[in-house]
């Protein structure tokens, strides 16, 4: 655990997951490779799943013995605010940048007004739905430089549905592990029934992606119902690296979102990785894999990850039509995402963010969350 109250190990998955993105997005347009970056997505709905469960079974939201509905609802609506509070400045910052920068960059394929009109799916969230009715004939109009943010929009249906489920079995007294298994075979049953979809509702639609959300709550409940092992598992440090090496393998060799290869191998591969890169650094094993992610410069990428998603791909977009050499509009561009990544972390994101280690520190067998009468910080 690192100073700024923040389990750096979760970060360095994030790192893992957006290292695979940029991979995709970057670098496989000029090499034969990096296509199976589309994992990256994966990688991050398994860890927000797990992240957001934990938080939402932990916290004390003075639920305990209630059950009324006007409890859990006020629990809800708390959560929803502290999520909007937390993701949508630096998202109504890629707007309002994106906007400025269509209307000032020559070779901007867009203007202004456009941008602004794509702006608002992204800022309602209605970019996943827009994406997966699009099909191969784009029957419908491009939603860039936007077009990325439908993974955060299928992340909001999670947000405004899972937290209802949680707070409810709570109040009901559910136990996590009964909550756990319906969370398992909810999951397993939205992932087959995902399967025969067209591409484009496949990739860019909740169905399936709402299977790897709940196999990150999943393994959060199996945690708040069993506890963090007295000792770590000796085969575990062998099961983080399996688990590494598996994910960067289909990163670097793998087929994209839109081949069915990705839908058998590589979302299979994304989520049983990722639970068990999450499994073995909460279960205590101190390997080389858990000291990697755990570093502080692999775990500042993941605290960056946030924006740097969201503006990785806008300077390529601006500067795709403009008459330099490739390697020149590589590095400009490249150079320039970094630099807005930073502004909007620390002008956007930072100032927002709350300490959470109390809720996200791992927890031994037998330790309890608190107590409803004092209640943990709002985990951001």
């Amino acid at each position: 655990m690192a100073a700024t109250d923040r389990f750096d190990y979760l970060d360095g998955i994030r790192a893992v997951a957006i290292a695979a993105v940029l991979a995709l997005h970057w670098f496989s347009w000029y090499v034969p490779l990096f296509h199976g970056g589309s994992v990256g997505v994966d990688v991050f709905f398994v860890l927000s799943g797990f992240i957001i469960t934990t938080v939402l079974w932990r916290t004390p939201l003075a639920l305990e013995g209630s059950g009324g509905p006007g409890t859990w609802l006020r629990g809800w609506a708390s959560f929803l605010r502290r999520r909007v509070l937390r993701l949508y400045p630096a998202l109504a910052g890629l707007v309002v940048g994106c906007v400025l920068l269509y209307a000032v960059v020559p070779s901007a394929p867009d203007g202004p007004a456009e941008v602004a009109r794509r702006g608002l799916l992204a800022l309602t969230q209605t970019s996943s739905v827009w994406a997966a009715g699009q099909h191969g004939s784009l029957w419908l109009p491009g939603i860039e430089p936007f077009g990325h943010t439908w993974s955060l929009a299928v992340e909001w249906y999670f947000y405004l549905l899972w937290p209802l489920v949680v707070l409810v079995a709570r109040a009901r007294g559910w136990s996590a592990v009964l909550l756990m298994r319906v969370s398992l075979a909810v999951a397993a049953a939205a992932y087959l029934l995902s399967l025969p979809l067209g591409t484009f509702v496949f990739y860019f639609g909740p169905s399936a992606r709402s299977a790897e959300l709940l196999a990150g709550a999943a393994l959060a409940l199996r945690f708040a119902g069993h506890g963090r092992p007295e000792t770590p598992s000796r085969h575990g440090n062998l099961v983080a690296v399996t688990a590494l090496v598996a994910v960067t393998a289909y990163a670097v060799l793998g087929r994209d979102g839109h081949d069915l290869l990705y839908r058998i191998v590589g979302i299979p591969v994304a989520v049983l990785g990722t639970v068990a890169l999450i499994h073995t650094g909460y279960a205590g094993s101190t390997g080389p894999v858990q000291r990697l992610l755990a570093h502080p410069w692999i775990a500042a990428v993941g605290r960056h990850s946030y924006s740097l998603y969201l503006w990785h791909i806008v300077p390529f977009l601006l500067l795709e039509d403009a008459e330099l050499p490739k390697p020149v509009l590589g590095l400009i561009a490249v150079t320039s995402a970094v630099a807005l990544t930073v502004l909007s972390y620390r002008l956007l994101e930072k100032p927002f963010l709350r300490p959470r280690s109390d809720v996200l520190r791992p927890r031994r067998t037998g330790e309890v969350s608190p107590s409803p009468a004092r209640p943990a910080s709002p985990a951001r």
